[in-house]
């Protein structure tokens, strides 16, 4: 009997790239491979990369850099990088690190287990070609959940499920295998967003924004709840804006209370959230639904008004301060955990090649 295909999957990044490594993962084990938590224990070592800040690209390079080390003294034959520092640079990428043997973009993803094969037995795919994401998908939010289909959105959960692996009918399980036995899992709500923040690259390479259907994402926290998971954290470029493309602004205010009724679940939790879109309405859910956790992931880049223009960002210091304020009157002891980014528009560019770093 031939000796099964194994693959590694290396994530960096954030809890975005955590779900679709547990997406690919799961693709790969519906046709057959065999999943293993060491690179050197794999015949494929797949590195989904991160290619928003400079420190995070350079983690990406030396993740595949030391994978590529193994080819030498251990089982690994190929070595293939994924996830947004692929899909942002592509060709570019596969250029200018050669110790690479593949560099696949989101629309791989979907056929994910023939690019290893092909790069497994020595042909060679295409190196992703970049495009602005953005483009992809209708300008109004509206007309986008029709023209989903059509595109590849990681994470989302896929149209394509392999036969056998799902029913015909009813509930279906996510096409998703977990990686490890944490009680927490992340659960993506939306991909995309649709701000044009002068510091940020993630839009032209996520796409614009576009929500996950309300029964969907029930559907996998219940799924992961059956696995053991106690806690879930949703996930999404701007949580805020959930629902808009589906005719309701507030749908997460009505989506969290179905989320906490979950059998077995403990906990909801919330990131990224957009301060100067929160609304009255989601912090009293927030700091009200028994089992959802009054977490404010708030994404302050600044609070100076002229430095938020020059950033595309909206706020200012008061209008801050009395979401803060807000915020502690509903929750006298709510969590806050203020996110920021380390760019700025006086940011010093990477030099040629445009994604190594500075």
């Amino acid at each position: 009997m031939p000796e099964r295909r194994t693959v590694a999957l290396v994530t960096l990044g954030c809890a975005r790239n955590e779900v679709d490594s547990e997406e690919l993962a799961g693709r790969l084990e519906a046709d057959g491979w065999q999943l293993v938590e060491d690179a050197e224990d794999a015949d494929v070592a797949v590195v989904n990369t991160c290619g928003f800040v400079e420190a995070a690209k350079k983690d990406s390079v030396d993740a595949l850099l030391e994978a590529n080390d193994l080819k030498s003294h251990g089982r690994t034959q190929a070595v293939v990088a994924v996830g947004c520092m692929a899909e942002r640079y592509g060709k570019e990428l596969a250029e200018a690190l050669p110790e690479a043997d593949g560099v696949l973009g989101f629309d791989d993803y979907t056929d994910i287990s023939d690019r290893l094969q092909t790069i497994l037995n020595g042909g060679i795919h295409a190196s992703h070609t970049p495009r602005d994401r953005r483009k992809l998908l209708p300008i109004s939010p509206a007309e986008r959940q029709d023209s989903a289909a059509s595109v590849a959105l990681p994470g989302h959960g896929p149209v394509d499920l392999p036969d056998g692996l799902a029913p015909a009918s009813g509930p279906r399980a996510p096409l998703r295998r977990r990686l490890d036995g944490s009680p927490v899992a992340s659960v993506k709500l939306a991909s995309g967003c649709d701000r044009r923040c002068s510091f940020c690259a993630i839009p032209s390479f996520r796409g614009s924004f576009i929500s996950r259907r309300p029964s969907d994402v029930l559907n996998e926290t219940r799924w992961l709840a059956e696995q053991g998971v106690k806690e879930i954290m949703l996930v999404s470029e701007n949580n805020t804006s959930y629902g808009k493309d589906l005719g309701d602004i507030r749908l997460l205010e009505s989506l969290l209370p179905e989320l906490a009724e979950v059998d077995g679940l403990e906990r909801v939790r919330v990131s990224y959230l957009q301060p100067a879109e929160m609304r009255p309405g989601l912090i009293d859910v927030l700091t009200s639904t028994p089992k959802v956790a009054p977490y404010f992931d708030l994404s302050f880049q600044h609070s100076a008004p002229d430095v938020l223009r020059s950033m595309r960002r909206f706020g200012d210091t008061d209008r801050f301060l009395e979401l803060l304020d807000t915020i502690r009157s509903k929750a006298p002891r709510p969590v806050c955990a203020p996110t920021s980014s380390s760019a700025s528009p006086a940011s010093p560019r990477p030099t040629s090649p445009s994604w190594s770093a500075s």
